[in-house]
């Protein structure tokens, strides 16, 4: 398969990915994609950072469930900086963040349900980010901003 083919083949795939982003999310709580700016450096920097075995995590809990994930995740939130819209990433190469809002309980559940157990959360000034990693046994949480 050339490269070209390969391209118009994960194009196709992530459109309809995202149209499902647009239709599984709540409306007050999906705001679109942003596509038009290139992720920060510290925030590459600082996930390559996370993900070393021998990170410690700013916060971990062990649960089932999912509305005591979105709970847990929401407590977070409140303490960081992150504002009334932030970014979350996709996890898609061509639509890799999409704007939320989170004026209304669970939209941390909401999030976890579309995108999936690993969420990496950027303020809308992209200065504060919110990282929660699936582990095997427990869920585990790292806060960041552009100074650290």
């Amino acid at each position: 398969m050339n490269e070209e083919l390969r391209k118009r083949l994960l194009l196709a795939e992530e459109l309809k990915r995202k149209e499902e982003i647009e239709q599984e999310l709540p409306m007050d709580i999906f705001r679109g994609f942003v596509n038009d700016f290139p992720t920060p450096d510290w925030v590459d920097r600082s996930l390559s950072r996370f993900r070393r075995m021998g990170s410690q995590p700013d916060f971990s809990i062990t649960t089932e469930s999912l509305m005591e994930l979105g709970d847990w995740i929401e407590s977070i939130e409140r303490g960081s900086s992150l504002g009334e819209e932030s970014l979350c990433k996709t996890g898609l190469q061509h639509f890799p963040w999409l704007k939320y809002s989170y004026r209304r309980p669970t939209w941390a559940e909401s999030l976890l349900r579309t995108i999936g157990r690993d969420l990496v959360l950027l303020s809308a000034d992209r200065k504060t980010m919110l990282v929660v990693f699936e582990e095997e046994y427990e869920y585990i949480a790292f806060t960041a901003s552009d100074l650290t």
